[in-house]
């Protein structure tokens, strides 16, 4: 899921999390690394997330009509001859794209409200019942794994803001929705 555009607007793949998802996500991250599309290998490793915030701007409304909240992180990245094209990339905009992982033991069907994780439900995500898009809301999130960069993240508009501090070895960088 994308650490940006994630409260009450269902993702590409008709998914949103709940607000008390987004507060647990909020704590489970700090400390988790930042790597490449999913990809778990330790050589991998870029960065880290050493802060952790809700956003809320009243001024937005999801498609749901309520007050638009987007979780942001922010990482750091210890500038090095091996990260150096990584650096650049971000600072041009290249690499922008990210997401993230995590484990919802609560899969809740947003047209009869059954969790999809423990009980069938006829509804199916994308398509429509009386008017009513059917989603899944994630929800009691049980463990944060990663967040990493990606071509094509399921929140349309998760990505990365950049803020890089030359009088030291560090980068920071702001996962958000820019």
């Amino acid at each position: 899921r994308g650490l940006g555009d994630v409260y009450k607007r269902q993702d590409r793949d008709f998914e949103k999390f709940s607000l008390s998802a987004l507060k647990t996500l909020q704590e489970l991250f700090i400390g988790k690394t930042g790597i490449f599309d999913h990809d778990a290998k330790s050589s991998g490793q870029t960065a880290r997330i050493f802060h952790t915030e809700l956003a809320e701007d009243s001024e937005r409304k999801t498609s749901t009509g309520e007050n638009y909240v987007c979780l942001k992180g922010c990482a750091y990245m210890v500038r090095t001859s091996a990260n150096e094209n990584l650096i650049k990339e971000i600072e041009g905009g290249i690499k922008k794209e990210v997401s993230i992982s995590c484990s919802a033991s609560v899969q809740k069907c947003s047209v009869c409200g059954a969790n999809k994780r423990t009980k069938n439900c006829p509804h199916t995500k994308g398509k429509e019942y009386a008017g009513k898009t059917a989603y899944v809301i994630l929800d009691k999130i049980t463990d944060a794994y990663e967040w990493s960069f990606v071509a094509v993240p399921a929140q349309k508009n998760a990505g990365v803001t950049r803020k890089f501090y030359s009088e030291s070895n560090l980068s920071l960088i702001h996962i958000s929705e820019p």
